[in-house]
């Protein structure tokens, strides 16, 4: 399945420069995605935000689509239509932390017997950065949803610490 990277954040929350690229649970927060989609052909989408994010990208071989970064919904849209992608995508965040392997292809599986159009993953009832839409319908998706608790959203400083503090609890454990 291609996955769209969704790299192109302006990541003000954080405070931190280019969100991508900032480092939680000893790796950057891209790395932490690139891993999780290692079986998925990955688009790494940026922005005019995030050009070292898109540099990262294209040195270590990966395809990469720069949208006007206008936002999420309308940047995947944006690169969907220019690249004229077709079938069930895997958008994904690149600000997320994942607490243990083998969720993408958890979140993968469930998608391929729910018969549902689309996917959107949700951890206490609000949206984690991970989605399956099909390319070509416009508008609402007959839409599941997927519960997922090992996966962290960094959006704040906060948040980095409180993923650290888990990633070290899990790996105790």
């Amino acid at each position: 399945m291609i996955s769209l990277l969704m790299c192109g954040g302006r990541g003000t929350r954080l405070g931190r420069g280019e969100k991508p690229l900032f480092e939680v649970c000893g790796m950057r927060l891209i790395d932490h995605s690139i891993n999780a989609l290692k079986r998925c052909r990955l688009i790494g989408v940026t922005s005019p935000f995030t050009p070292r994010t898109e540099e990262y990208l294209i040195e270590r071989g990966y395809e990469v689509y720069r949208a006007k970064g206008i936002g999420f919904i309308e940047d995947y849209r944006e690169c969907i239509i220019s690249l004229s992608l077709k079938g069930p995508l895997l958008i994904v965040s690149a600000d997320l932390v994942y607490l243990r392997d083998g969720i993408i292809d958890e979140i993968l599986e469930f998608y391929s017997r729910c018969g549902r159009k689309s996917l959107k993953v949700v951890k206490d009832g609000k949206p984690v950065g991970i989605n399956i839409v099909v390319a070509e319908i416009e508008g609402e998706q007959d839409e599941e949803s997927y519960i997922v608790n090992e996966v962290i959203n960094v959006n704040t400083p906060e948040d980095a610490e409180r993923a650290e503090k888990l990633w070290i609890s899990m790996k105790k454990g």
